[in-house]
């Protein structure tokens, strides 16, 4: 804890600044493009963002420095969280709503937290697992703040809440994994290759399960509000986690990026008029509470 946070530790907390006006403007377009389009326009609008920084950074030729295992690293990482954890957070949300999945999902700060221990070795501090674990909580008293008793008679809570935590250890497992993969690559680099592997990944599954991406059917106004959040969350807020990545480490990154509800949630407040309650109240001050023991 310290009187002035670090710069990384700044990368953080605007990254879920950006991620949450981002999620603001994605409300308005979920009923109208189906989930993988406005995922792979997203992914596509990040893409072109980062392939026009690319000419400022360093030599495209340093990409045949970096080692076969960081490769491999990267796009492990792309395949385990972006991908594999995405879809199976997409289908918790059918098996068992969005409040459920959502407060489920949010537990991944403290996979992170273990895999970066388990894999990187960073030391267990109590300060610090104290405070991810009242961030976690926090988030799940927001995002279950209106939520009601969802019947389920066809037995699908166990499945919807094994792939509610499978999302969120992914998820967990793929920041962590990010680190080293990145140890050789800028964060421009890195995500001017992250993102075309996750729209080109989900565009082949979509069109093996026998859809077609029909792009032209989109209205013209759906389309700019879906690339603009891609070119906010996936692109400007990508750029801050890994730099705040590279700065404070996985864990710290991951418990302060978790908070964007809180900022949802202000927003919401002043934007959309919404309701603040008691339960509101106690998901604000556990997140706020949580991020300066983190901190």
């Amino acid at each position: 804890m310290h009187d002035l946070i670090s710069y990384g530790e700044f990368l953080g907390l605007t990254s879920a600044l950006v991620i949450a006006v981002s999620g603001l403007l994605i409300r308005t377009q979920s009923y109208k493009v189906p989930p993988v389009i406005m995922n792979t326009v997203r992914c596509l609008a990040a893409t072109a963002f980062f392939w026009m920084l690319l000419p400022f950074g360093r030599p495209l030729t340093d990409l045949l420095l970096v080692p076969g295992k960081e490769w491999a690293l990267l796009l492990g990482a792309v395949m385990i969280g972006p991908v594999t954890g995405e879809t199976s957070y997409l289908r918790a949300i059918r098996e068992i709503g969005l409040s459920r999945t959502m407060a489920l999902a949010g537990t991944y700060p403290l996979a992170t937290l273990l895999f970066d221990h388990l894999l990187l070795g960073a030391p267990f501090q109590p300060s610090f697992l104290l405070g991810s674990i009242l961030v976690v909580l926090g988030v799940v008293a927001l995002v279950t703040r209106s939520g009601r008793p969802v019947a389920d008679p066809r037995g699908r809570l166990l499945l919807g809440v094994g792939l509610s935590l499978l999302a969120a250890t992914l998820w967990g497992l793929s920041t962590v994994l990010l680190k080293p993969a990145i140890a050789h690559l800028t964060v421009v680099q890195a995500n001017s290759i992250r993102m075309p592997q996750v729209a080109l990944v989900l565009f082949l599954v979509y069109r093996i399960t026998g859809h077609r991406m029909e792009f032209t059917k989109l209205a013209p106004r759906s389309l700019l509000i879906v690339a603009t959040t891609g070119v906010l969350s996936m692109g400007l807020g990508s750029f801050m986690f890994l730099s705040a990545l590279e700065e404070i480490g996985p864990a710290k990154t991951a418990t302060l990026t978790s908070i964007s509800p809180v900022f949802g949630l202000i927003l919401a407040i002043f934007l959309l008029k919404e309701q603040v309650t008691v339960q509101v109240v106690l998901g604000v001050v556990l997140c706020v509470t949580g991020v300066w023991f983190v901190l």
